[in-house]
């Protein structure tokens, strides 16, 4: 999609808008609560967070923050109550739902002049995954029936891929069951985050959409406003190979991943490890990562192999970017950006993205990463 088909869908950017609503009532418009600023950081592998400053609410009558409807603010801005944000352009009823979560956090401050603000504060439905440290053992199960069993756990919806391997034993050691699930997608090169794209909040787990389509092309000077890359080749690997052993047959594994079988790498394009191999001409002299970790299976080892490759491909060309406030840019979707000159006008994979709404208007930063040249 171009920025002019946006343009023409959001009235020419012409007038930034966010509502916050609480329990599905919109906190300004039907609670007369004045809120200043709203921000919303979305992350791949962490819970997204949300802020927003509540203003000229506190009544130095009854010494409590009111809202215009004669109601306690505080009351209405109950921890673990719902919140849903949104950001966008002209009508508050139809903009787009940038995230939903729970409050976990309220902050003010009470100043020798002036009136006192509310910052409110919270993540989105991944928070009870994030707390606390679990034990549990699952026998003969694949990694995708243990996520689909902690979600159903936590009543949380889920997007589920299944992963091809049952594995003999899988254990959560004294972890966080996300920093569990994380480390099961980590391990099957899948991405997990929550999707609040659709009517409800999903826990997403499964492979990166780093081939899906373009969402948008900005061009540096139209729409793009700022974009910071960095191409390091350090650290970078021609192959990884991942070592085991099969008690049953007494024998060695070895899965293998080499430099051109990198996610969302194309054939007519030359990775960053086989650009590394250019350089070092001598095959003997490649570097490979050898890893040594408990597989059971050819094919688990193979899976291993090519998922630490990508997480090394990851890391060669990164960059950081301001656009104009659009709520298409999110996590785990691609984005083409322009007039950057050779190599750098290519597509991305976003990682990250920080939707704001304030004075300045609305502005959109976001992290990319992208693995082939």
């Amino acid at each position: 999609m171009d920025l002019a088909t946006l343009s023409a869908k959001y009235g020419a950017f012409y007038a930034p808008a966010f509502a916050v609503r609480i329990g599905g009532r919109d906190l300004m418009r039907e609670e007369l609560v004045a809120v200043s600023q709203v921000e919303a950081d979305l992350v791949l592998g962490g819970s997204a967070r949300f802020s927003f400053t509540v203003v000229d609410t506190y009544s130095f009558k009854d010494h409590a923050f009111m809202s215009g409807s004669g109601k306690k603010v505080l009351d209405l801005l109950a921890f673990g109550a719902e919140v849903e944000v949104c950001m966008g352009y002209g009508d508050a009823k139809t903009m787009p739902v940038i995230m939903r979560g729970v409050i976990t956090e309220i902050s003010t401050s009470f100043p020798e002049a002036g009136t006192p603000e509310l910052v409110i504060s919270g993540y989105d439905h991944a928070f009870p995954l994030v707390n606390g440290k679990n034990s549990r053992t699952w026998s003969k199960t694949k990694d995708s029936g243990a996520v689909q069993e902690i979600a159903n756990f936590h009543n949380l919806q889920a997007a589920i891929e299944e992963t091809k391997e049952a594995h003999a034993q899988i254990e959560q050691n004294q972890e966080s069951d996300f920093e569990f699930i994380k480390k099961l997608a980590e391990r099957n090169h899948y991405e997990v985050y929550v999707d609040d794209t659709g009517k409800s909040s999903a826990l997403r787990f499964g492979k990166p959409n780093d081939r899906g389509a373009s969402i948008v092309t900005l061009a540096w000077g139209t729409g793009l406003l700022s974009f910071k890359p960095e191409a390091n080749l350090a650290g970078q690997v021609s192959a990884v190979e991942v070592y085991s052993h099969d008690p049953k047959t007494n024998k060695q594994i070895i899965g293998r991943a080499r430099a051109g079988e990198e996610s969302g790498h194309e054939a007519k394009q030359r990775s960053a490890g086989e650009r590394f191999n250019a350089i070092v001409r001598d095959s003997r002299k490649h570097p490979v990562l050898r890893l040594r970790q408990p597989v059971f299976t050819q094919a688990e080892a193979d899976t291993r192999a090519k998922a630490a490759l990508n997480e090394t491909a990851k890391k060669f060309l990164t960059g950081d970017a301001e656009a104009i406030g659009l709520p298409e840019i999110r996590p785990d979707r691609n984005i083409d950006l322009e007039n950057l000159g050779v190599p750098f006008s290519k597509t991305y994979y976003i990682q990250q993205a920080t939707h704001k709404v304030d004075t300045n208007g609305y502005r959109t930063r976001f992290k990319i990463k992208e693995t082939v040249l």
